[in-house]
């Protein structure tokens, strides 16, 4: 899964990106590069796993994130403008906005973007109408009707400047708009980059914004980008005692991270032995076989059945033995919905 990292320029999109992927990329030059890094996933449920099972290695699981050239932020006004096709092939986006320099205007920022992307979307759906609409004149053919008039309502939501997002769509024009990769049907975490000093009043920062919070579409966080990249430089020890001094008990750039996972509508679940324990990232509502095809595509073809242990379950009783004698290790057929934080042991045979 991949999350692109969009902003405008000096808002703190690099900063943010350092501090979630541990890297140093310059920051402040309106340049026009593009950082890429797979970031882990924050989650202390596989580390204690190996507690247990003593495995030689323990994946986390992993989200790409993608930091692209600034938007304009210049909305309604923008004029020729281009958006990289990397970019549409995100699956979500970071809307970093800055909330730390004497000019910041965060709603004004937010709605700009969200209106850019709008836009970007408008002009792409009206030369996809065009082209069906001459395509069927000229041919005859009836097999694109259902896609344009589908085009058609996308056309009506967007000039009501209202993000495709919003929709209400049936599973078939869902999977039919998806080959567009329209930028304002992405889910949208909208991270505000505060100052140092204001990092007391982050909860109030975020309650006053909370209004662009729609849950499944967009999430809000709330960082202070500065910092954070400055902690990631630093040794786990003077990490915690910077924390500390500061009062914060969790790095921003950990909430944010695993806010982008949630808003892609992923969850994980577990497999372990003695070689290694790995967080398995899967689309939430996963039934069992499919997961089983993530691990590998010989345990999806043969597939028996899945053994399966609740994270907790695992944590108190320990041992196979012990869950079982217990009643907590549950035989799972192919049609068994994954749930987080699920120890799963695939049984198969090819």
């Amino acid at each position: 899964m991949k999350l692109g990292i969009i902003g405008k320029p000096q808002c703190g999109k690099t900063t943010v990106f350092n501090a979630a992927a541990g890297q140093q990329e310059a920051v402040g030059d309106y340049s026009q590069a593009v950082h890429r890094a797979v970031i882990k996933v924050p989650d202390e449920r596989p580390f204690r796993v190996a507690e247990l099972v003593k495995p030689k290695k323990v994946t986390p699981a992993e989200i790409e994130f993608l930091d692209a050239p600034g938007f304009t932020g210049k909305g309604k006004e923008s004029k020729g403008l281009e958006v990289t096709p990397e970019l549409h092939q995100m699956d979500a986006f970071i809307m970093v906005v800055d909330a730390f320099s004497p000019e910041a205007n965060p709603e004004t920022d937010i709605q700009n973007l969200i209106d850019e992307m709008i836009i970007l979307d408008q002009v792409m759906v009206e030369t996809n109408i065009n082209k069906r609409e001459r395509r069927i004149k000229l041919t005859g053919d009836k097999s694109e009707i259902r896609e344009l008039e589908l085009l058609k309502r996308c056309l009506t939501v967007l000039e009501e400047e209202r993000p495709l997002i919003d929709m209400e769509l049936a599973e078939e024009d869902a999977r039919l708009l998806r080959g567009f990769m329209f930028l304002s049907q992405k889910p949208l975490l909208i991270v505000l980059n505060i100052p140092e000093e204001a990092l007391g009043e982050a909860e109030d920062i975020a309650q006053k914004h909370s209004h662009f919070v729609d849950v499944g579409k967009r999430e809000l966080a709330v960082m202070c980008g500065k910092i954070e990249m400055e902690l990631v430089s630093l040794e786990e020890e003077e990490r915690q005692a910077f924390l500390n001094e500061l009062g914060i008990k969790t790095p921003a750039v950990q909430q944010v991270i695993q806010k982008s996972y949630a808003l892609l509508g992923l969850i994980s679940f577990f497999t372990a032995n003695e070689n290694e324990v790995r967080a398995w990232p899967v689309s939430q509502g996963i039934i069992a076989v499919k997961a089983a095809g993530v691990v590998h595509s010989d345990m999806e073809r043969g597939f028996i059945r899945a053994e399966v242990v609740r994270f907790d379950d695992y944590m108190e009783y320990k041992t196979s033995a012990a869950l079982k004698a217990a009643g907590r290790m549950r035989l799972e057929g192919k049609e068994y919905v994954v749930e987080d934080g699920d120890v799963i042991q695939f049984r198969f045979n090819v």
